[in-house]
């Protein structure tokens, strides 16, 4: 993937309760959770081509190459989620 599919699929989120789940290429399954105090704030691309997610207790830069495919659960708690 590119950063700015990455940044177009995850801007909507920003503000809403739920988790992020990505499957990154050579390593797994990562999540983070968005509730509470770490609800996505912000998404961005540097100038490195990596992607920046902003979150109210923090943040996290993920290189967009190594990215599969990304998945938005808005009920974690009550919901198994999705599996790929």
């Amino acid at each position: 993937m590119t950063g700015e599919t990455v940044r177009e699929l995850l801007e909507p989120l920003i503000g809403m309760s739920g988790s992020i789940s990505m499957i990154v290429s050579r390593t797994g399954h990562i999540g983070f959770n968005s509730t509470g105090s770490k609800k996505l704030t912000g998404v961005g691309v540097r100038p490195d081509g990596l992607v920046r997610l902003e979150r109210e207790a923090g943040w996290v830069v993920i290189d967009p190459a190594e990215l599969v495919a990304v998945v938005w659960d808005s009920e974690p708690e009550t919901s198994a989620g999705q599996f790929l």
